[in-house]
């Protein structure tokens, strides 16, 4: 049996090493049409330019992780590279008694590392993030930047210069475009340009924090800085133009404001993003190496890892299905034993015409009909139960299991009826194709009852088959199980799907389909061993 185990398990490195393979190849195939979609998508917003600011200065906060359902300090620190005494020695108020409760922020750094802020604040392109490291530094000789696992990072609360000035060209190599693009938007007696002088040289002045001398105004500065008063006094709540400040008082000077279009930046930042600026066997090593790592893209739509948002998913979808699931064995197992002890029988032909009558029927169509007979309203006045569609509550078993059961019973007996149909012919067909043999009519000539020659001798035989198609109306089950989610409003991973799909969120749409895949693949595992432990001569051959 363990050599068995073994060669099974072993069979699932080539079979996943193929799916990342083939998922690679399709998004190859696809990218083109994401580009074109997301690009679209912007443009029906009315995202096609916008007013940026240029970011002069910034105050650090703290590198956290967002609890989410399942994690633990071990997985939080295998994720970030760190140890656990060492999050417990950055979170010395955290209750470690029990699960970590969602939503909980974990300290991973009393700051931010360099290499990070370089990247958000766009000091840099991402592949020079070395280079936009240096610059931080340069820009405050004032700062100690103490280390972080060998990089430089920024202490909490700093307030820590970007940068002192930005030409146009630099602004746009940042941001993957050309200093013509943004000039383009920016035309003579636009607001940005009035006098047309704007140019891949002009010197733009980013935020920044001045601290006035006694006697000073708003005034004074915004003349000394020649910016607008009325833009000074916006970025300085509170403060009136005329009134004296107190010596050391901090003041915002405003940047200069500049249009960028956010379509091109889009589409370059996409193309980046993809990989598909790389040559195809750079592009293949790095989507293996990230797949392999579980270290999937940042959602376009969010910016959030996709990871992240598809566990945050998994739960709701793990309710329906597990509880379909239950609901299929329910239905096929006992149906499909009775239909086979009674065979042509009047009960067997009613419980047949069941089975025609759910595989005919698409599951949401039951679910409609289901609704229509439980809830008020329908065929009576006061009904059986309201179904919570916009429960929060509801969409978990452990924050209410009352509310979860009213809301996961329609789907998940429309879901589970569908895919309990078929299990039950096979399994008639089966158990009657092993009723037949030698064996067992001996064990009906010895007098055995029928509950056990069913039980203990033909049943166990009939469940090799009957395994395998298991393993096929799981797969179908989750795929079914997306139309359920969409009608009955359970943010699960298959109405997330329909919704990335839609917004052309490619990073997260390729971290489900992966998820999936590793689905199947496991549970064609495990049906792979069962086989062995219900039949003997499996696991010998």
């Amino acid at each position: 049996m363990q050599r068995y185990l073994i060669q099974r398990l072993i069979l699932v490195i080539p079979t996943l090493w193929l799916v990342i393979s083939l998922l690679f190849l399709a998004l190859r195939a696809l990218p083109g049409d994401f580009v074109t979609r997301k690009l679209s998508n912007l443009e029906n917003q009315g995202a096609e330019q916008r007013e940026s600011e240029i970011i002069g200065y910034i105050e650090i906060e703290d590198t956290t992780h967002r609890v989410i359902s399942g994690d633990t300090l071990e997985s939080i620190a295998v994720d970030n590279n760190t140890s656990v005494s060492a999050l417990l020695s950055q979170n010395p108020d955290l209750d470690t008694s029990g699960e970590l409760r969602p939503g909980t922020r974990v300290t991973i750094i009393p700051g931010q590392l360099l290499e990070a802020i370089a990247i958000a604040e766009k000091v840099s392109l991402p592949e020079e993030s070395a280079q936009g490291v240096q610059l931080l530094i340069d820009r405050n000789p004032d700062t100690t930047f103490p280390e972080y696992q060998g990089k430089p990072y920024a202490e909490s609360g700093t307030i820590l210069t970007i940068r002192d000035t930005l030409t146009l060209t630099e602004l746009a190599h940042v941001n993957r475009i050309e200093a013509s693009d943004i000039l383009a938007v920016n035309p003579t007696g636009s607001a940005s340009n009035p006098d047309g002088t704007l140019s891949a040289d002009t010197q733009l002045i980013p935020t920044a924090l001045v601290f006035a001398e006694e006697g000073d105004t708003l005034e004074g500065i915004a003349a000394a800085f020649s910016r607008d008063l009325e833009a000074m006094t916006a970025a300085n709540r509170g403060i009136e133009p005329s009134d004296p400040l107190e010596a050391g008082q901090a003041i915002q000077i405003p940047s200069d404001r500049i249009i960028t279009p956010t379509t091109k930046i889009t589409e370059a930042n996409i193309r980046n993003r993809l990989g598909i600026d790389k040559p195809l066997g750079t592009q293949y090593i790095d989507f293996l190496w990230e797949t392999v790592r579980l270290k999937f893209r940042p959602s376009f739509q969010t910016q959030e890892d996709s990871l992240d948002i598809f566990l945050r998913a998994l739960p709701r979808s793990l309710h329906l299905n597990i509880y379909s699931l239950i609901v299929a064995l329910l239905v096929a197992l006992p149906v499909g034993v009775l239909s086979a002890m009674r065979q042509d029988r009047p009960l067997d032909y009613g419980l047949r015409g069941f089975a025609i009558l759910a595989l005919a029927a698409p599951s949401f169509w039951i679910a409609t009909m289901l609704i229509f007979v439980v809830t008020p309203g329908g065929i009576s006045e006061g009904g059986i139960w309201s179904i919570p569609l916009t429960s929060e509550d509801a969409r978990s078993v452990f924050s209410s299991f009352t509310g979860a059961l009213a809301l996961y019973s329609i789907p998940a007996i429309a879901g589970g009826i569908a895919a309990g149909a078929g299990l039950m012919r096979i399994t008639r067909s089966e158990l009657l194709e092993v009723l037949r043999q030698d064996y067992v009519r001996t064990a009906w000539s010895k007098g055995l009852r029928e509950r056990t020659v069913i039980r203990r001798h033909a049943m166990r035989n009939a469940l090799v088959n009957v395994m395998s198609v298991l393993g096929l109306q799981i797969a179908a089950l989750v795929g079914g199980n997306i139309i359920l989610e969409s009608l009955f409003n359970i943010p699960g991973i298959g109405l997330l799907l329909i919704q990335r799909i839609n917004q052309a969120d490619l990073p997260v749409v390729q971290t489900m389909v992966f998820f999936f895949a590793l689905f199947i693949i496991i549970v064609n595992i495990i049906i792979d061993i069962s086989y062995a432990v219900i039949d003997p001569r499996i696991r010998f051959n």
